[in-house]
């Protein structure tokens, strides 16, 4: 059975997505500029010690004070051991479908959405894994350069009028040496975002104003996930660090150096969704499975627009997940499990 709260946050959504609370601009422009695994700490601690861009963009926005993933397991193997999505992690699904669970690749997307619309779509990544996102209508992933994904992005803003952008910077993991490095402003690890990225972000804004398109873009800036507590490059599951990763947004109609409480991945496919002005995602496709798993369940982030109530009713499913406890295992299988039984409530 499904609670009827669950079932009023989701009318709600549908409600709203065709209410206008947001301000509608004309061709809006929406970028999910994803930094892999960075945390709230690392984007404050960068945006303070030379991150110029950055502190601008979060003067500009909104940023989530608490923002969980989807399970941060490096593989989604269901029971019968098929991987339906290859060796792309849940949350980047997350962030493209709305939803907190992936039964197979017959979903509905960001990307699929934009087609139905005629908007062209690209998804750049600088690893193989990405290779799943074979929904955007460029897609590039492999061994690339956190410049070249960036610029993968504007080749098809200049030459085809693209207006989804996803890109996703892989390389300041490589700098990683351990949880210390988040609130370290000399280590290699914010460095790497203070010389990097930021740059990368500067020069994606400077080719949206000099188009005349940046007053009506909107700039989802965060992460996948967030990292462990050791020195080496992962983010288990069993910790809790690796659940917590960073969410801003700023665009027309949001607040400027605004907070919301809460955010998680799914959450941002809803909002992407939104901000094109495109109808509410689909969700799974041609599958017998129950309603409560077939519909998206992230949630639209009303909160964010200037005028809003700051507060919404938010079902924190990742939340209640954790609140539970953390994973025993590194797995997928134990947040599917739980996950399934707080969807059903």
């Amino acid at each position: 059975m499904v609670s009827m709260k669950f079932l009023t946050v989701c009318c709600a959504i549908l409600t709203l997505a065709g209410s206008g609370a947001a301000q509608r601009v004309k061709d809006p422009i929406v970028v999910l500029f994803i930094v892999d695994g960075i945390d709230r700490n690392t984007a404050l601690t960068a945006a303070g010690n030379g991150a110029k861009t950055l502190a601008a963009l979060l003067q500009q926005g909104v940023t989530a004070e608490r923002f969980y993933c989807t399970s941060p397991a490096p593989r989604m193997q269901l029971p019968d051991g098929s991987l339906p999505w290859g060796t792309a992690t849940s949350a980047n699904v997350a962030m493209h479908t709305g939803s907190h669970l992936f039964e197979s690749r017959k979903m509905d997307d960001i990307f699929l959405s934009a087609r139905r619309a005629g908007i062209v779509s690209v998804f750049a990544g600088g690893a193989a894994n990405y290779s799943a996102f074979d929904t955007a209508g460029h897609l590039y992933c492999g061994n690339l350069s956190d410049e070249e994904v960036v610029e993968r992005g504007l080749q098809h803003f200049r030459k085809d009028g693209a207006r989804l952008i996803r890109l996703h910077l892989q390389h300041i993991r490589r700098t990683w040496s351990g949880p210390g490095d988040t609130r370290n402003p000399k280590s290699a690890y914010i460095q790497y975002f203070v010389n990097s990225v930021d740059p990368l972000l500067a020069k994606l804004i400077a080719v949206f104003e000099k188009a005349g398109v940046w007053e009506r873009t909107y700039l989802v800036l965060g992460s996948d996930h967030g990292m462990g507590q050791t020195s080496s490059s992962d983010h288990p599951p069993s910790v809790l660090s690796s659940w917590q990763g960073f969410l801003a947004i700023r665009g027309p109609g949001v607040n400027r150096g605004g907070k919301i409480a809460y955010a998680e991945s799914p959450d941002v496919a809803v909002m992407a969704n939104y901000l094109l002005g495109l109808p509410p995602l689909k969700g799974h496709l041609g599958e017998n499975l129950p309603g409560y798993l077939r519909r998206p369940t992230g949630t639209l982030l009303t909160n964010i627009f200037a005028g809003s109530p700051s507060t919404i009713e938010h079902p924190r499913l990742i939340e209640r997940y954790l609140a539970s406890g953390l994973p025993a295992s590194d797995s997928y299988e134990e947040y599917r499990a739980g996950m399934l039984k707080l969807l059903a409530q």
